[in-house]
C-alpha cells in the first residue's frame, strides 16, 4: 500500500490538519453562496480522508461516497425518505435529466441537485489529489500555495475577511510541510529514525515558524509602498465600484449609485443600435434621495410597480408632443438589459410579433418611482434582442418657460424632489442663491445653475477624480475645492443646487446619442456603446412640467423650444436635430490638449489598461505568440536545454560551490535520455549503469568526487579541471 512508508497515526494527523486547511475553503463558499448544510459537507470530507487514511478498496470507497451524495441529494432536496425506491428514483431522475440537458448544450437549465453533485465530485477529486501528494510526493506545497491564493483571492474581490483564515492556513500548512520534508528525507536515506529522535529534528523549524508569526503579528506594519492594483484589475473586468482613494471604474450603466466618484476608463462595448431619424439621449431611470455621496431610491415612498399592456399609451411624469410628431425608433440590442430605453416623449413601446407567440402575457412593468420600464413576460422580467419605441417630442413654448408662474409648488407632493440631507455645508445652498440672484422665474434659475460650471473654471475629467471621505459632501467637494470631474459630478451637483432654492428636481440616466453609422433616407443607424453612458437633470417648472437640463461641461441640451416670443438673448438653445453631444473618448482627447493646469502625475495601471484597449489586438497577437514560444521551449526543452548548460559553465570553473549544481544538471540531463535514478538505488549503482550504458567511466569518477565532497571526505586533492571535462563529455553525449 502507499500509506506503508506511514504509521497509521502520523497520516491521521496529517488528515486532520487537512480537514481544518479545506474547512476553511468552505466558510467562505457557504458565506458568499448563502449555502446550508455545512457540517454534511464537512462530514463528506470527514468520510473521504477516513477512506484514504486506511486506503480501503476502490470498490468500496466508490460506495459509500455515491450513497452518501446519493443521501445528501435526497435528503435535502426532496420530501422522499433517502433510502427508499421514491428516493432513488428521485436521485436516477435528476442525473438522467440533467445529462440530456448538459448532452443537449442547455447548461443554465442545470438543476442545484445536479449542481450540488457536482461540488462534491469536485470535492471528491481534491482529496484524492491532496491524499497522493502526501503520500507519494511526500509535500502538500502546492495544494497550500492553492489554498493561499483561494483566500487572498476571496479576500480581496469580495466582502470575506480572510485575515484569520490566511494565518490559520500558512501555520498549518507550514509544520505539515516541515514533517512531510523531514520523512522525505528519512525515507530517501533508508534510515530508522524513532520518535524522539524525529522530533529533534523538526522542533528547531517548529520553533522557527513559531517565532517569525509572532513576530509578524506583534511587529508594526507600514503602510503600503505600491498603488493598490485591484481596482484596476476591477476596472479591466467591469468589476469597478470606485470605492476606495484610488478606485477606477468602467464607464457604462450600472444600478449602484450610493457612492459616486473616482476615475473611470473607457469602454467601448456596444450596448444597442438605435435607428431612428434623429440623435437624441436615451432616458432609463430617475433617482431622487441623495445622501450625500451619491443616489438611492427614495426611502419615503413606497415601491410602486404599474402594469401596460402592449400597444398601450404610457401614463407617466413626463408630457408627450402632438400626435402629427409620432415618429417610431427601432432598438436592436447587441448586449441585451432587462430594460427598456426611452425616448422623451415615449407613448408606447412595441415588440417583436414571435413574442406574443412564445408567451401568454406580454407586456411592460414599470416602477412608479424611478420609472424604469422592465419588459414583462410570463409573469416575469425578461430580456429583448429588438424592439421600437414610439414617441413624440414635445415642444415647450419661451413664453410659459419665461413666466411667472401662477401655481405653488405642492411641498407636500413634490418632497421627494426637494430633499436635502442634513449634513449638506451651507455654503452649497449660499452659492446657489448667488447663482439665482436676479433670475426671476423657476426656469431663468435653472438656467443660471445649468450654465454655471461653463463659465467659473470647472472642467470634465475622468482621470483624477475624488471620492469624498467619511464626513465630506460629494457636492460640497466638487464645488469648492476640486471643480473636476464628469456627468455624475455636474448633474448631481446642478440637482441639490436646484433644490437648494426650492425647484422640485431629479436625477436622471441613460444614455446620450451614440455615433452615426449608417444613414439611409430619413432614416439613420446610431450606435450607442459604454462610453455614452451619461446622466444629465431634470427640474420640475411650473405649469410646464419636468424639463430636462444638461449641466455637463462638453455636451449640449436636448430641450425642443419654441420661440413663440421676440428675446434678445436666445440662451443658445440648440435644435435636437442640430445638437452635438461628445464621447467620452473626444472628451478625453479635447482634456489632453489643453494647457496642463492640473495634476501630470497619471496612473501607471489605468495607463496600462488604457494601452491594452486600444491596442487588444496586438495585445492578443503579443499574448499568443509568448504562449506559443513557451510551449515550443517546453516540448523542445531536452535539446536546447543541455547545451545551455554548456554554454552557461564553460567559462565557469568548477569548484566547491559550483559542484553540486552541476551534478545535479548533469542528473536531469539524463533523465531526458531515459537514463533515470531508480528511488531505492544509490549514485555509486546508478553512475555504473550510467558508464555501462554510455561505454565511458566518466560518471563513476564525478559520482566519486561528488560523494567525497558532500559527506565530508573532500581531502582538497579533486582536479576539478578534469571532473568538468569528463562532465561537458557526458552532456554531450547524452544528448547526441
Amino acid at each position: 500500500m502507499k500509506n506503508k512508508a506511514f504509521h497509521y497515526t502520523e497520516l491521521a494527523l496529517y488528515y486532520i490538519v487537512i480537514f481544518f486547511i479545506l474547512q476553511e475553503w468552505l466558510i467562505p463558499i457557504m458565506d458568499l453562496t448563502k449555502t446550508g448544510h455545512m457540517e454534511l459537507i464537512l462530514g463528506f470530507i470527514a468520510v473521504c480522508l477516513f477512506i484514504s487514511l486506511f486506503n480501503l478498496h476502490f470498490i468500496i470507497s466508490w460506495l459509500v461516497k455515491l450513497v452518501f451524495i446519493a443521501w445528501f441529494i435526497t435528503s435535502v432536496y426532496s420530501d422522499v425518505p433517502p433510502f427508499s425506491s421514491s428516493g432513488l428514483q428521485f436521485v436516477l431522475f435528476e442525473m438522467q435529466y440533467n445529462l440530456i440537458t448538459i448532452f443537449s448544450g442547455r447548461w443554465l437549465e442545470i438543476t442545484d441537485p445536479f449542481r450540488t453533485f457536482l461540488f462534491f465530485i469536485l470535492v471528491w477529486m481534491l482529496i484524492y489529489l491532496i491524499h497522493y501528494w502526501i503520500t507519494v510526493r511526500k509535500t502538500i506545497f502546492y495544494f497550500l500555495v492553492l489554498t493561499i491564493f483561494f483566500i487572498a483571492t476571496i479576500d480581496t474581490f469580495t466582502e470575506y475577511d480572510g485575515t484569520y483564515a490566511m494565518v490559520k492556513v500558512v501555520l498549518l500548512g507550514l509544520l505539515v510541510t516541515v514533517f512531510l520534508y523531514v520523512k522525505r528525507l528519512i525515507l530517501q536515506t533508508g534510515i530508522t529514525v524513532n520518535g524522539q529522535k524525529y522530533f529533534t529534528l523538526v522542533m528547531p523549524a517548529i520553533i522557527l515558524i513559531g517565532l517569525v508569526s509572532i513576530m509578524g503579528i506583534l511587529l508594526p506594519k507600514s503602510e503600503p509602498q505600491w498603488p493598490d492594483p485591484v481596482p484596476y484589475i476591477k476596472a479591466a473586468t467591469g468589476q469597478g465600484d470606485g470605492l476606495d482613494g484610488n478606485g477606477v471604474s468602467k464607464v457604462g450603466y450600472g444600478t449602484n449609485d450610493s457612492r459616486l466618484g473616482g476615475a473611470f476608463v473607457a469602454d467601448d462595448t456596444v450596448v444597442f443600435h438605435a435607428i431612428s431619424e434623429t440623435k437624441q439621449y436615451w432616458r432609463i431611470e430617475t433617482k431622487d434621495f441623495y445622501t450625500s455621496k451619491g443616489w438611492e431610491e427614495s426611502n419615503t415612498n413606497p415601491t410602486e410597480s404599474v402594469y401596460f399592456d402592449l400597444n398601450e399609451q404610457i401614463n407617466y411624469s413626463l408630457p408627450t408632443g402632438l400626435e402629427e410628431d409620432t415618429k417610431t425608433a427601432t432598438i436592436k440590442q447587441i448586449n441585451p438589459h432587462d430594460f427598456i430605453v426611452q425616448p422623451y416623449g415615449l407613448k408606447r413601446v412595441e415588440f417583436e410579433p414571435y413574442l406574443e407567440e412564445q408567451h401568454e402575457q406580454v407586456g411592460l412593468l414599470m416602477n412608479a418611482n424611478t420609472e424604469k420600464i422592465y419588459p414583462y413576460a410570463d409573469n416575469r422580467i425578461v430580456k429583448l434582442m429588438d424592439y421600437s419605441v414610439v414617441y413624440s417630442k414635445p415642444t415647450l413654448l419661451y413664453s410659459q418657460l419665461q413666466s411667472d408662474p401662477a401655481e405653488e409648488i405642492d411641498q407636500e407632493v413634490f418632497e421627494p424632489y426637494l430633499q436635502l440631507p442634513d449634513t449638506l455645508p451651507d455654503r452649497v445652498g449660499d452659492l446657489a442663491n448667488e447663482i439665482v440672484r436676479g433670475a426671476k422665474t423657476p426656469y431663468q434659475k435653472a438656467r443660471a445653475i445649468e450654465s454655471y460650471f461653463s463659465r467659473n473654471g470647472f472642467r470634465y475629467e475622468t482621470d483624477n477624480v475624488a471620492i469624498p471621505g467619511e464626513d465630506v459632501d460629494y457636492v460640497d467637494q466638487f464645488l469648492f475645492e476640486t471643480k473636476v470631474g464628469y456627468c455624475d459630478n455636474f448633474s448631481t451637483s446642478m440637482v441639490v443646487m436646484l433644490r437648494s432654492v426650492g425647484i422640485p428636481a431629479r436625477w436622471v440616466k441613460g444614455f446620450m446619442g451614440g455615433e452615426l453609422i449608417d444613414s439611409t433616407g430619413a432614416s439613420k443607424t446610431y450606435e450607442i456603446t459604454n462610453n455614452n453612458a451619461h446622466s444629465w437633470v431634470e427640474a420640475y417648472i411650473p405649469e410646464v412640467g419636468w424639463v430636462n437640463f444638461e449641466p455637463t461641461i462638453g455636451f449640449s441640451n436636448m430641450r425642443n423650444i419654441e420661440y413663440d416670443i421676440e428675446t434678445s438673448s436666445p440662451e443658445e438653445e440648440l435644435n435636437p436635430e442640430e445638437e452635438e453631444t461628445r464621447t467620452f473618448e473626444e472628451l478625453q482627447q479635447e482634456n489632453e490638449q489643453q494647457p496642463a493646469t492640473k495634476n501630470n502625475t497619471t496612473n501607471f495601471f489605468a495607463n496600462i489598461i488604457e494601452m491594452i484597449n486600444k491596442n487588444h489586438v496586438l495585445f492578443v497577437i503579443i499574448n499568443l505568440s509568448i504562449l506559443l514560444a513557451g510551449i515550443i521551449l517546453l516540448t523542445t526543452r531536452k535539446k536546447w536545454l543541455p547545451k545551455l548548460y554548456v554554454l552557461r559553465n564553460r567559462n565557469k570553473s568548477l569548484n566547491e560551490s559550483s559542484f553540486e549544481s552541476m551534478y545535479s544538471q548533469l542528473l536531469k540531463v539524463l533523465e531526458f535520455r531515459g537514463l533515470k535514478r531508480k528511488d531505492d538505488q544509490t549514485l555509486q549503482s546508478f553512475a555504473k549503469e550510467i558508464d555501462h550504458t554510455l561505454g565511458t567511466s566518466d560518471m563513476s569518477k564525478i559520482t566519486y568526487a561528488y560523494e567525497r565532497y558532500v559527506y565530508g571526505n573532500y581531502d582538497g586533492n579533486i582536479d576539478f579541471g578534469k571532473l568538468k571535462e569528463s562532465w561537458e563529455y557526458l552532456i554531450n553525449r547524452s544528448t547526441s
